[in-house]
């Protein structure tokens, strides 16, 4: 989430407010406690060193890889494909974009979370 411009904890924390109730685990919270990097740069570089280990790289270059992997169109969804996804992690509004964006995975990792939690 840092990469995609979410840099504090804070503002992490304020995408999923209201998916957990008391007596769920809170997974992002819990994420956040072993996140080692602290703002968009530390991020990218880590990220990128788990996906490609070894290579030298620029902080710069590390946000773009990373932006691209989602904003591009390499992940390039059929009509059939999005809606799928739309009822599956509970975008009501109808959305045409082909591509994957940052608002389909808030939605999947809150997905996830529920799923994990034992409500889906």
């Amino acid at each position: 989430m840092r990469v995609f411009g979410f840099e504090s904890d804070e503002q992490i924390k304020e995408l999923f407010t209201g998916i957990f109730d008391e007596d769920d685990f809170d997974y992002i919270s819990y994420t956040l406690k072993k996140d080692s990097t602290a703002n968009m740069q530390d991020a990218a570089l880590f990220i990128y060193n788990k996906l490609r280990p070894g290579e030298l790289v620029d902080v710069d270059n590390a946000i773009r890889y990373i932006r691209d992997l989602f904003e591009s169109e390499r992940i390039f969804l059929g009509s059939i494909a999005r809606r799928k996804i739309n009822a599956k992690i509970g975008i009501t509004a109808k959305k045409d974009s082909n591509v994957i964006d940052i608002e389909d995975v808030v939605q999947a990792i809150k997905y996830l979370c529920h799923f994990a939690n034992g409500k889906k």
